[in-house]
């Protein structure tokens, strides 16, 4: 928050009933502060107690959406609690939730705004809704891909017109995720915007023409030129290398912003990601080629990315249908019966670039099968099937069991699940399990948040609406202060009743004018221990946040973010906005 902006922020508890998206205009009770700094603030703060040794257990709700089909692919209907079992690393596990969800195919709305009111969830957009999430990976798919990707995602969008099921269309690149047409039940509207869409950027991965190999000469000048074949070979696995990390954690940001946009929608949601993958492990075996640049040493960073994104995507619920657009049988951009080998054997199996595009083909496709294993989707490896896996994600989003238990005091790390079905001639499908983080620390909270103020779609976690309330002069010149209220509805955040009733939420706005560039920002933690009435008031009626942004005339598109620290939850809008001369 900018030093003009102190002393003008104001929170209020909600009175009367639970504020409606379509008109947060309502009474307001009178508990209200002000911040003298950009530091921690604690409001109705209690008489602290005595300190005492305290010991605190966890207890995670595990929510595992199993599809149950019989020999012919068809859901098997009418399945009973006791014909199911589930375990966790072995053990087995009482069933605490178990459902039978059949969901609807009515388009989820989101977004609306109407007199100045912007929420990220609309009334009526409960319930549980057939969601299928298209993301055209841009980010690990070569050009020699890329055009035919491109065909085959028109072809299936003009050929599915006629579906009746809600779509939205995303595509990743080198910058990011960008949003391509939201949910609709027409593909012919996703179809026209996807014509209009061109990568920023492509994969920089080192593609090279190979020739049949042969020896180098057997005197001096051929040694030289076989140490500069190895000089060469080592340098292109390192950047290879390097690259590939690149993109995995390019291609986790943008899968963590899809759970925390989706998330907030209940029931399981289908993430059909078309994409030449990348390869699982990064350094290839022969580690002495990129040594010391391969990122093998930061193997750690890499596969926390990983578990943390199979965390988000199993908490929102999301399965991963992994489409390979590699043509079938391919893997490699070279002609039918080239040899692999360099111009000049090298006469190491280290430098075996045969051996190294095998290992690439085998370990990518081992990468899209992961993603949608850990995540109880499917893989479709070996040619373009994006017919076959858009109907086989509707086919399991239509009906499935929802089946759930607590893991009490679960370590921290991966645990394996499995589920069975005591009934004859039926397969089950569900994820194979899930990962149970630490605390997230305060860096991880601004990470959350930065990407939160970056991305193109509203996060889900908590319900709120921003109305632009009013104007005023603004103390900076040529500027004018935009007044807002945020609002939160009942139990938006998780508060710490062991704890004398603590809270903790972060708020941020982002202002960007028509070319994207910044021009105005606020962040602000607000900490507090509630007292038993506020605690009433905030379970009941939710809050309202107050403040401004001080802008020069122009048109703006502002974010807001609301992250719940202890549950760990995001909300977020984007609300246009017009400031006169």
């Amino acid at each position: 928050m900018n030093r003009s902006q102190r002393h003008e922020t104001s929170l209020s508890l909600n009175s009367g009933h639970s504020p409606s998206f379509a008109g947060v205009r309502n009474g307001l009770c009178c508990l209200a502060f002000f911040l003298a700094s950009l530091s921690t603030t604690t409001l109705w703060t209690q008489p602290a107690a005595p300190k005492t040794a305290t010991f605190t257990s966890s207890t995670e709700l595990v929510l595992i959406p199993t599809i149950v089909h019989d020999k012919s692919g068809s859901h098997v209907s009418g399945l009973a609690k006791s014909e199911f079992s589930l375990k966790q690393d072995g053990k087995n596990q009482p069933i605490a939730v178990f459902e039978e969800v059949k969901t609807s195919s009515e388009r989820a709305r989101r977004s609306g705004g109407g007199q100045e009111t912007f929420s990220n969830f609309e009334p009526g957009s409960g319930g549980y809704h057939r969601l299928s999430i298209i993301v055209l990976d841009f980010v690990n798919t070569p050009f020699s891909d890329l055009a035919n990707a491109r065909q085959a995602l028109l072809k299936f969008l003009l050929e599915s017109a006629e579906s009746g099921e809600p779509i939205c269309l995303l595509t990743l690149n080198r910058n990011g995720l960008n949003l391509v047409h939201n949910f609709t039940d027409d593909p012919k509207l996703l179809a026209q915007a996807l014509r209009n869409v061109t990568p920023e950027s492509a994969p920089a991965t080192n593609e090279r023409t190979v020739e049949a190999g042969h020896p180098p000469p057997n005197d001096a000048l051929g040694a030289a030129i076989m140490r500069l074949i190895r000089d060469q070979l080592q340098t292109e696995a390192q950047l290879n290398s390097l690259v590939a990390k690149d993109q995995a954690l390019i291609t986790v940001q943008g899968f963590e912003q899809v759970a925390k946009a989706f998330g907030g929608f209940p029931g399981r949601k289908a993430l059909i990601w078309t994409s030449s993958g990348f390869p699982f492990s990064l350094s290839s075996p022969a580690t002495l080629m990129c040594e010391p640049a391969c990122p093998m040493h930061q193997r750690s960073e890499v596969q926390s990315a990983y578990d943390n994104l199979w965390k988000m995507m199993n908490d929102a619920q999301i399965a991963i249908y992994a489409v390979d657009l590699r043509a079938a049988g391919s893997g490699i951009a070279v002609a039918a019966g080239t040899d692999f080998t360099h111009p000049y054997d090298v006469g190491d199996p280290q430098f075996d670039t045969d051996a190294q595009a095998k290992w690439k083909l085998q370990d990518t496709s081992s990468t899209l099968q992961l993603f949608a294993e850990n995540t109880g989707g499917k893989a479709f490896i070996g040619g373009n099937n994006l017919g076959q896996g858009f109907r086989q994600a509707i086919q399991d989003d239509s009906s499935y069991y929802m089946l759930g238990y607590y893991a009490a005091g679960a370590r921290t790390g991966w645990h394996d699940i499995s589920v069975a079905v005591h009934a004859k001639g039926v397969n089950v499908r569900y994820r194979k399990g899930f990962f149970l983080a630490r605390d997230a620390s305060s860096a991880t909270a601004r990470q959350d948040i930065q990407l939160a103020l970056s991305s193109p779609l509203d996060y889900t976690g908590i319900p709120i609406a921003v109305t632009w309330s009013g104007t005023e002069p603004g103390k900076l010149a040529g500027k004018t202060r935009m007044r807002f209220e945020l609002v939160m509805p009942a139990n938006f955040a998780l508060v710490d009743e062991s704890d004398q009733n603590h809270m903790v939420l972060d708020i941020a706005a982002v202002a960007r004018n028509l070319k994207g560039d910044m021009v105005a920002n606020l962040s602000q933690r607000v900490e507090a221990h509630v007292n038993p009435a506020g605690l009433e008031q905030i379970q009941h009626n939710g809050m309202t946040y107050r403040n401004g942004l001080q802008l020069p005339p122009g048109e703006y598109s502002v974010r807001f973010v609301v992250r719940d620290s202890l549950g760990n939850r995001m909300g977020s809008v984007a609300a246009p906005l017009k400031v006169a001369p």
